[in-house]
């Protein structure tokens, strides 16, 4: 229903910037109409309003002319909001980046680019809060487990205290409310191929489960959870075989991380499979060797004062250990000097020289 909203906003938008469109091209001042709405970045209607203009206007050669222009700039407009909201996503400002989606939109309605974007940011921001809340299920789940048997054994101590039999009561609700969630948890789990996931759900709520029928859906999708694992298990195994005959052949840094996200993201789905860390081990050991030799080209090149050079290849092996504080000193220190001395260009290029 939400969605469906949302698209027949959209399309009201779009109805309502074609007609202002229309009534626009009707009148005498069209160039001026359209330049005004394009220096107030309204590209959408200023180009539908152009759209109506027929050969025989008589501006049409001027006002085609300015549809070029006009177009470039929709085209620089929709890569730029692409562009800031793609930062905003990978920042995780969520509420940010649908402000930009939304903003340029309202500009230029009719992009494919940025309604493909939008409908894209949409479907990661709704699976990212999904796994918030399975987080803070799991939490909440984890405590309830933990604390079960403390609430039965306070309400059996003294059997007339009604507000331990009240809290009881109303713990064992809770319970079995967070069992049901923790069912539908297993079960995304499981359509996602997230194994991890639907082990957790599951285990908790076998802890928690307090009814027949309860235990049956769990039953039934341990079935689900094993058939799954079987097929990862004969997934992985090629996966492994194919990865770890490509290393003897990588030669450039670029290979490498390609190689390198391959490996950590085996490594995420098999952390105990032992060719897995075997293929993990060698792999930090190659980067750690390349790492060493960088940074030390690096420092020459930075002792010629060659600053940029030795920056471009720190940042190289940035991409390889983003995590390396030795390389990231090294690459703040760099940007500071270089930015000091563009500081002391600017300003010795802003003296008057004397006469």
């Amino acid at each position: 229903m939400k969605n469906f909203l949302i698209l027949f906003t959209l399309i009201a938008i779009q109805f309502s910037l074609s007609s202002c469109a229309y009534i626009y091209s009707k009148g005498d001042n069209v160039a001026e109409r359209v330049k005004k709405l394009a220096n107030a970045k309204e590209y959408g209607l200023a180009l539908d309003t152009l759209a109506y203009i027929q050969p025989d206007h008589f501006n049409y050669v001027f006002l085609m002319s300015e549809k070029k222009q006009i177009q470039i700039l929709a085209n620089q407009f929709e890569k730029k909001s692409l562009n800031q909201a793609q930062i905003q996503v990978d920042s995780k400002h969520w509420a940010e980046a649908m402000n930009i989606y939304d903003s340029a939109l309202n500009k230029l309605p009719k992009s494919k680019a940025l309604q493909k974007a939008r409908k894209l940011f949409i479907a990661k921001r709704d699976k990212y809060l999904n796994q918030l809340r399975n987080k803070l299920l799991i939490s909440n789940a984890k405590t309830l487990s933990d604390t079960t048997a403390t609430t039965k054994e306070i309400a059996q101590v003294n059997p007339n205290d009604n507000k331990a039999k009240n809290q009881l009561r109303s713990h064992i609700r809770e319970v079995e409310l967070t069992a049901e969630k923790l069912l539908s948890c297993a079960e995304d789990g499981i359509k996602s191929k997230d194994v991890q996931l639907a082990e957790e759900c599951l285990n908790l709520a076998s802890n928690l489960s307090t009814t027949v029928d309860t235990n049956k859906e769990i039953a039934v999708l341990n079935k689900k959870l094993n058939h799954i694992r079987k097929k990862q298990i004969k997934t992985n195994k090629k996966s492994i075989q194919v990865v770890s005959n490509q290393l003897a052949h990588i030669k450039t840094n670029t290979q490498l991380i390609r190689y390198q996200k391959k490996v950590l993201a085996l490594y995420k789905k098999n952390k105990s499979n032992k060719k897995i860390i075997h293929l993990k081990k060698e792999l930090d050991s190659r980067i750690s060797v390349i790492l060493k030799k960088g940074i030390k080209q690096g420092q020459e090149l930075y002792s010629q004062g060659r600053i940029q050079p030795a920056l471009d290849k720190w940042n190289e092996l940035h991409q390889l250990a983003p995590a390396n504080q030795k390389l990231n000193d090294y690459i703040h220190r760099a940007k500071r000097v270089l930015k000091k001395i563009q500081s002391l260009s600017s300003n010795s290029n802003s003296i008057p020289s004397s006469k």
